[in-house]
């Protein structure tokens, strides 16, 4: 006996809880004959979670590997957006952060605008437009980036300059630099 009530105690609400859940429902009018009656309507539907970013990108991924597939001839005419569809079906988000360089991602990014003239589906909509973010959000990391292999020159003063070039040569023996290597 001490189960069913336990478990019937599980099941009741506060009453508290209760009476917000019936105050939170619309109110709707009703004509009953002459009569006009206010009833509660239906209660609200919670929200539909937000979409994730990662599964706005899948989606964007599959309309254009479908748009590519209904026109043979556009993985060879659209190389860019083609490598870049390839690119994003291996290695997801990271194509758009790293994996493809910063040229192919512009030059995908104008193939994939000039076919949304024809074909505006919100799919590919939105893959344009974290598209768009992430050539724009790479071009500012390269901008601010010095070039890869760039030689920096700062000044620096004479005795300064004495310094390390005494330093660079008690490293090296002079005799170990003048003569030839010996081969075997």
């Amino acid at each position: 006996m001490s189960a069913t009530s336990s478990s019937g105690k599980r099941n009741r609400r506060h009453p508290l809880a209760w009476l917000g859940g019936l105050l939170s429902r619309p109110l709707r009018l009703e004509r009953r004959g002459v009569q006009l009656h206010v009833v509660l309507g239906e209660p609200n539907q919670p929200p539909a979670p937000p979409v994730r970013p990662g599964e706005v990108l899948r989606r964007g991924h599959e309309a254009l590997r479908a748009l590519l597939a209904r026109h043979p001839d556009a993985r060879h005419l659209l190389r860019h957006l083609s490598f870049f569809e390839q690119a994003l079906g291996r290695h997801g988000s990271r194509a758009l952060r790293s994996e493809v360089p910063l040229q192919v991602l512009r030059r995908a990014h104008e193939q994939l605008e000039m076919l949304l003239r024809e074909d505006s589906s919100a799919e590919l909509a939105a893959l344009a437009a974290r598209l768009e973010r992430a050539v724009k959000d790479r071009s500012r990391a390269e901008d601010a980036a010095p070039p890869a292999g760039a030689v920096q020159v700062s000044e620096a003063s004479h005795s300064l300059f004495d310094e390390m070039e005494r330093s660079w040569t008690g490293n090296i023996p002079l005799g170990a630099a003048a003569a030839p290597p010996e081969r075997a």
